[in-house]
């Protein structure tokens, strides 16, 4: 195999996967479906594995599916060494399960949104209905993106020091199958008072300071909901990092309203400004999110990835 200049390599004809545009025409191309059948509001049933499997197919696009569940750890380790293309069908989190093979076996990505608040998609104008995203694995424009890594694990959206992982935990799996998102704000509603406000440190490209929430940000919205970090870029080879730096629950209630519109960068106890390298220190009871998903607990050092990957979008 070849190398297409931004470190990928090329398919065994040679014949371009990424850049401008994936050319499906003229034979048929290989991919992985990973699938979770579970996410979105329709199920992903055999009879509708099946359909959209056809669907791929008439596009121009082989896929074996690789049915995949919610949770950490919980992808089967992929063999893409004979495939064009990793397809994702599923939300952030699905997405997030998959990024170690991204990396692993440097193939472009493919997005079908059918999650909670879909916000890589959103970042990057994938479109959210699933006939609109297949019509758009047929043009096949692609774009660069950087990944975020925290400790060896990979992240394509945000991670969260503090609060917002100690109120995932409590999520419960089967209430977020019910209500998607409203699932974060009812378990945040019961837990957020009990919360111990814990300080901990940052190191911003060497820069010390302090911290009761961080968020080290690869795009702008947090949740589909909040602008945590405005000016954040999945293209973007640095992160973007709020810290919040308040003990008081009720503060964090304005921190909460600001950044609902972005403003909360400009609060005078808010820290808003972009790092290549963040190292995070503190008592190992803090837990970290990536992607909405526990990732583990303190100490942990995050860095931007320095080789991008290629993802199809418009």
């Amino acid at each position: 195999m070849g190398d297409l200049g931004c470190g990928l390599p090329a398919p065994a004809d040679g014949s371009p996967i990424f850049g401008a545009e994936l050319a499906f025409r003229g034979r048929v191309r290989r991919a992985i479906l990973l699938a979770n059948p579970v996410a979105g509001q329709r199920r992903l049933t055999d009879s509708a594995l099946d359909e959209l499997l056809s669907r791929l197919y008439e596009q121009g696009i082989d896929c074996q599916a690789v049915l995949t569940r919610p949770g950490p750890c919980s992808v089967p380790s992929l063999d893409l060494s004979d495939k064009d293309l990793l397809i994702v069908r599923g939300g952030d989190g699905t997405l997030h399960q998959a990024l170690g093979e991204v990396v692993r076996w440097r193939r472009p990505l493919a997005l079908l949104p059918v999650g909670t608040a879909n916000v890589l998609a959103r970042e990057l104008n994938i479109p959210l209905r699933e006939k609109d995203a297949l019509d758009l694995l047929a043009r096949g424009s692609t774009k660069r993106i950087f990944l975020g890594s925290g400790n060896g694990r990979h992240f394509h959206v945000m991670a969260g020091i503090g609060i917002d992982a100690y109120i995932i935990e409590r999520v419960r799996p089967r209430l977020k199958d019910r209500l998607g998102r409203f699932s974060y704000w009812l378990a945040g509603l019961s837990s957020f008072w009990q919360y111990p406000m814990q300080e901990f440190e940052l190191r911003l490209d060497g820069e010390p300071c302090s911290a009761t929430f961080a968020v080290i940000a690869k795009a702008r919205t947090y949740g589909g909901q909040l602008l945590m970090a405005p000016r954040a870029s999945p293209c973007s080879e640095a992160f973007h990092v709020s810290i919040f730096t308040s003990k008081s629950h009720a503060r964090f209630i304005a921190y909460l309203w600001g950044a609902l519109r972005g403003r909360h960068i400009g609060f005078p106890d808010v820290i808003y400004r972009p790092a290549h390298r963040v190292e995070a220190l503190g008592a190992p009871s803090l837990q970290v999110q990536m992607d909405g998903e526990l990732a583990g607990a303190l100490p942990m050092t995050f860095a931007v990835i320095p080789r991008s990957i290629e993802i199809l979008a418009p």
